[in-house]
């Protein structure tokens, strides 16, 4: 701090360092200029000082919400009352694949938050691959585990915690980095299960990176990009639902007869897929029909699927289908493939049991939902299989 700044300035910004340290600066750059003496002149250089600090602080981004970086944290996402955000992530494990090309992209995933922070209702916009997958609303004051709104799945800890977080002091720098492009300042939170990351801009200082921690205080899997933030005034169109309501799909079997491949079609009402008579070194094991009853969402609805299990043990290639997804597929939550491409999963396999290693798949060909599923040695082989998939033939 400069010896030349008088009592008065120190004063009147003494409960604003950022304040202080600007007239600070102004103060050394005048230094060349020839001192005046007297009261009137000294009381005038005063007031110029705290006017240049005024002006230039007007126009920081930190301006009026104090001086440290949380505070500049804070200012830097507003002060309205419903809290905006729209957070992009690749889903961990799951890729799309081109069955022509062969060419292998991440699943990409975007959720869209509004936060009512007076009446503590949020909203969500799930979207996969670009398409809305669920739009959901939380009623005002529904409250969950730790007072959160009634959402699945992660992150509305950031939404309905960053700011409370920062106004109270649950925030601490934990370093610095480079995300994208942005040089980021590090802070972490602890209103996750395990605590959480959020990379802020070292210059805006708005949050750019999400990243969840696991039990042990590394980094998850799964990291989020801050794609858009910002503070509003409540709007009743921000929390009326436009998509589809999120819904958790049951389906249950009805009955089920062993049958011969030749026969299907027949018993179907449709003509199914399949790998022939052998997929490589895998026989058939198995032709099985079903006819399955999804009783959610309603309306309710029955239709009829095909397995066919390729292997011995759990060394095989399985094939589940229909002509409804939901009765062929497991793998809803990740989207719907666009035509001539596969949905793949590769989830991690935990335990001690006879699978060790699993690979999924969802494909709509000819007209036909079908889920592949490979275990152990034929965990590589989901991709293969979705590209030989042929017409039964009586």
């Amino acid at each position: 701090m400069s010896a030349m700044l008088d009592r008065e300035v120190l004063e009147l910004l003494r409960e604003d360092p950022d304040l202080l340290a600007i007239a600070d600066a102004v103060v050394v750059t005048q230094r060349a200029q020839p001192q005046r003496r007297g009261g009137t002149w000294r009381l005038l250089g005063v007031a110029a000082v705290v006017a240049v600090a005024a002006v230039i602080a007007v126009v920081a981004p930190w301006h009026g919400h104090g001086n440290g970086l949380i505070d500049r944290a804070l200012a830097a996402v507003g002060h309205g009352r419903v809290l905006h955000a729209v957070i992009e992530s690749d889903a961990p494990n799951e890729q799309v694949v081109n069955l022509a090309t062969g060419a292998v992209r991440p699943v990409h995933l975007q959720l869209e938050y509004w936060y009512d922070s007076d009446r503590r209702s949020l909203r969500a916009v799930t979207r996969v691959e670009g398409r809305v997958r669920d739009d959901e609303v939380s009623p005002p004051n529904r409250l969950g585990v730790g007072g959160e709104p009634l959402l699945d799945p992660a992150l509305t800890g950031f939404l309905t915690g960053y700011r409370d977080a920062l106004k109270e002091g649950h925030a601490h720098e934990d370093g610095r980095g480079v995300f994208d492009g942005h040089r980021v300042i590090w802070l972490r939170f602890a209103y996750r299960l395990f605590g959480e990351r959020v990379g802020v801009d070292e210059h805006t200082y708005r949050p750019v990176v999400i990243e969840p921690l696991d039990a042990d205080g590394t980094r998850s899997s799964q990291i989020w990009k801050v794609a858009a933030i910002d503070t509003r005034a409540y709007r009743r169109r921000d929390f009326t639902r436009s998509g589809p309501r999120p819904s958790s799909t049951s389906v249950r079997s009805l009955s089920y007869a062993m049958i011969a491949p030749s026969r299907a079609a027949r018993i179907l009402g449709w003509p199914p897929l399949w790998l022939g008579a052998s997929f490589g070194a895998l026989p058939l094991q198995y032709t099985e029909y079903s006819t399955l009853v999804r009783e959610q969402p309603l309306p309710r609805q029955t239709t009829r699927a095909l397995v066919l299990a390729y292997g011995r043990t759990a060394n095989r290639i399985q094939l589940t289908e229909a002509k409804a997804v939901e009765a062929a597929s497991w793998l809803g939550g990740l989207g719907l493939p666009a035509p001539g491409t596969a949905l793949v999963l590769r989830p991690a396999v935990t335990g001690s049991g006879l699978i060790t290693s699993d690979c999924q798949a969802l494909v709509h060909t000819r007209g036909v939902w079908v889920q592949i599923e490979g275990w152990n040695q034929s965990s590589s082989r989901c991709v293969e299989a979705a590209r030989a998939l042929v017409r039964i033939t009586p």
